[in-house]
């Protein structure tokens, strides 16, 4: 059964990581040994894709409609053409072994989770690009822990639970659940609960 909660009695310290895969921690070296050769501005920029061209690749290459779709490696053709055989037309990289299935699915977690480029600096748009695909799992029923906040200006980490009139249910990660009115907690926590009840 679920307690009501003041989170103001409940102020955690949230973690400042978006993303527990970095584009230039994990990826980028990752890259940089298979792909540069085809896929820089240093080498030869094949297919418009530079991986050392930030700002084209975040315009570009990451979005619904690009290379690499975040929250969905799945329809991503980055990822596709990684899995091929090496002896099809697509197969990438060009000329070279193909990835190990641990570098495969770094770079899958990284598009699962949004695609950021620059995870300690996201832009606003790479934070609702976040949000998003958090949602999107939320409500395929993935354990998908939000930062709810009140009107104080205190926060917790709590996965969504379900809502009921005007309050929302959520469980911390030790288990513990809460109803909580909407009414105490913030304008964006509030509009949380709301896309997550759709």
């Amino acid at each position: 059964m679920m307690k009501p909660l003041s989170l103001i009695t409940l102020a955690l310290a949230i973690s400042g990581t978006v993303s527990a895969v970095d584009f230039q921690n994990d990826i980028l070296p990752l890259v940089k040994e298979r792909c540069w050769k085809c896929h820089s501005n240093e080498e030869e920029a094949k297919g418009g894709l530079a991986f050392d061209d930030i700002e084209s690749l975040r315009k570009s290459q990451i979005g619904e409609h690009g290379l690499i779709r975040p929250g969905d490696p799945g329809k991503s053709d980055f990822v596709e053409r990684l899995k091929l055989k090496p002896d099809e037309e697509e197969f990438m990289p060009k000329n070279g072994d193909a990835l190990r299935n641990r570098e495969l699915a770094l770079i899958e977690q990284w598009i699962s989770e949004g695609a950021l480029i620059d995870a300690a600096n996201p832009s606003a748009e790479e934070l609702a690009r976040v949000d998003d695909v958090k949602i999107i799992s939320a409500k395929a029923g993935g354990e998908v822990y939000f930062q709810w906040t009140n009107r104080e200006g205190k926060a917790i980490e709590a996965r969504y639970a379900g809502r009921e009139g005007e309050t929302v249910k959520i469980v911390m990660k030790n288990g513990r659940g809460f109803t909580v009115p909407l009414k105490s907690l913030n304008e964006e926590s509030v509009a949380l609960a709301k896309r997550l009840s759709e």
